[in-house]
C-alpha cells in the first residue's frame, strides 16, 4: 500500500481544475442510500416495537395455559416462578356475552384477584368488578357506574331448564389499550365472580409479564403447574402479526437497497470517467518504476476509503436527524394514529444492515470498474500512443 499514491487520488477527486461532478453525484447518492437505511429501520423499528409493546403489557410476555385448575394450584405454581424472578399472574379466561339494555356483544373476560398482583395498565385505579375497554364500552351503551350483566352460554343452569350463567357487575372504570383486537372483545373482571359463572374456584391460565428464561420456566412448570399445561410466547400467539412485521421491514430494506444498487451504477460511470482522466498520471508513475500492482492496490485502497467515509457519513447523519426526531419532534402524526410522535428505535442489526448494504454493494461495483480499467488499459502501447 502506497499512501502518497492514495492521497494522489484524493487530491485530484477534490481538485478544482479536476472536480469530478458525476462521481460527487454518486458519493451523495450513497450518502443518501445509507441516512435513508437507518432512518427507515429506525422509524420503522419505533412504530413496530410500541405496537409489540402495548399488546405484551396487557396479554403478557407469555401465556401457560390448561384445563381448568384448583386456584391454589395456580397459585403455588405463580409463586414457584415468583421465586426466579419472574412475574406471573394467574386468571381464569372465559369467552361469554356482555350485555347492558338492550345491547349485547361477544367479549372475553379475564378474572383476576383484585387485592393481588395487577398487569401495570390495571394498577394504581379502583377495580371491584369490572372493567371494560372503551370500544367495547361504546358497543353497548354504557359507561362506570352501569350494572352490565355477563352471560356465558357455556355454562347452563339446570334446575329451570337449560339457562346460561351470568353474573352482574358494575363497571368501575374504561381503558384504552390502544391495542385494536384487545379493545373491541376483552375485559376483566373480579375473579370471584367470573369463578361464579364457571361453579368452581379455578383458574386455567398464567400470564407471565416481565422477561424469563424460555428453558427456565419450562423446568418449574414441569413440576408445579397444573397438568395438561402449554406454553406459548406472545410471538406464537401472535405469529401472523410477526410475520406481516417483518414482511414489511424486508420488502423496505430491499426497495431502499435496490436504490443503493442504482447509485452504484452511477458509481461505477463515474469512476470510469476518473480513472480515464488519471491515466496518463498512472502511466507516469508506472514509467517512473510503480509496478502496475502496487497502482492496482493502491486504487483498491482508496476506492475503500471512498466508499467507507461516504457511509460513514451518511450513518453520521442518519443519527443526528434520528437524535433531532426523537427528542424534538412535533405531534405530526393524525389525531387517528396512537402515536402522534414517529418513535425511533434503534439497534445493532438496523446499524449494521445501513452500514455494511451500501458498502458491500459499492465496494463491488467500484472493484467492478477498477478491473474493467486494468483489462482495458495497457501503459506501454498508451505511452507508445502519446508518442506517436
Amino acid at each position: 500500500m502506497n499512501w502518497p499514491f492514495i492521497r494522489y487520488f484524493f487530491g485530484y477527486l477534490f481538485h478544482a481544475k479536476t472536480l469530478q461532478r458525476l462521481l460527487f453525484i454518486a458519493i451523495f447518492g450513497l450518502i443518501i442510500s445509507s441516512f435513508a437505511l437507518l432512518v427507515l429501520q429506525s422509524t420503522m423499528g419505533g412504530l413496530q416495537g410500541n405496537l409489540i409493546g402495548r399488546s405484551k403489557a396487557v396479554v403478557g410476555k407469555g401465556v401457560f395455559e390448561f384445563p381448568d385448575a384448583d386456584e391454589a394450584e395456580g397459585e403455588k405454581f405463580v409463586l414457584e416462578l415468583s421465586n426466579v424472578g419472574v412475574r406471573a399472574i394467574k386468571e381464569l379466561e372465559i369467552e361469554l356475552l356482555v350485555k347492558y339494555g338492550n345491547y349485547y356483544a361477544p367479549m372475553i373476560v379475564h378474572g383476576l384477584n383484585p387485592q393481588g398482583d395487577l398487569p401495570d395498565f390495571l394498577k394504581d385505579k379502583t377495580f371491584e368488578d369490572l372493567v371494560l375497554p372503551r370500544s367495547l364500552a361504546i358497543k353497548i351503551n354504557s359507561t362506570v357506574g352501569d350494572l352490565v350483566r355477563l352471560l356465558s352460554p357455556g355454562h347452563l343452569d339446570n334446575l329451570i331448564g337449560n339457562v346460561p350463567r351470568l353474573a352482574s357487575l358494575y363497571v368501575d372504570y374504561l381503558v384504552d389499550t390502544e391495542v385494536p383486537e384487545i379493545d373491541d372483545f376483552q375485559g376483566w373482571g373480579r375473579l370471584l365472580r367470573i369463578q361464579a359463572i364457571v361453579g368452581k374456584k379455578v383458574v386455567n391460565k398464567v400470564r407471565l409479564y416481565s422477561d424469563f428464561d424460555l428453558e427456565v420456566v419450562k423446568e418449574i412448570a414441569d413440576k408445579y403447574a397444573p397438568k395438561g399445561w402449554r406454553f406459548k410466547r406472545w410471538e406464537d400467539l401472535n405469529a401472523t402479526l410477526v410475520w406481516a412485521l417483518s414482511l414489511e421491514t424486508a420488502v423496505m430494506v430491499f426497495l431502499f437497497s435496490a436504490m443503493t444498487l442504482l447509485v452504484s451504477l452511477a458509481i461505477t460511470s463515474g469512476l470510469l470517467i476518473f480513472f480515464d482522466k488519471t491515466k496518463l498520471d498512472l502511466a507516469s508513475f508506472w514509467v517512473l518504476g510503480v509496478s502496475e500492482k502496487e497502482l492496482f492496490d493502491s486504487s483498491k485502497v482508496f476506492l475503500f476509503f471512498l466508499t467507507f467515509f461516504s457511509v460513514c457519513l451518511g450513518l453520521t447523519f442518519g443519527f443526528g436527524f434520528l437524535y433531532l426526531l426523537d427528542n424534538f419532534s412535533p405531534n405530526i402524526m393524525p389525531d387517528v394514529f396512537v402515536d402522534r410522535k414517529i418513535p425511533v428505535s434503534i439497534t445493532v442489526s438496523t446499524v449494521a444492515i445501513s452500514f455494511f448494504i451500501p458498502l458491500l454493494i459499492s465496494l463491488y461495483f467500484s472493484w467492478l470498474s477498477l478491473k474493467s480499467f486494468r483489462k482495458d488499459v495497457n501503459y506501454l502501447t498508451y505511452i507508445r500512443t502519446l508518442g506517436s
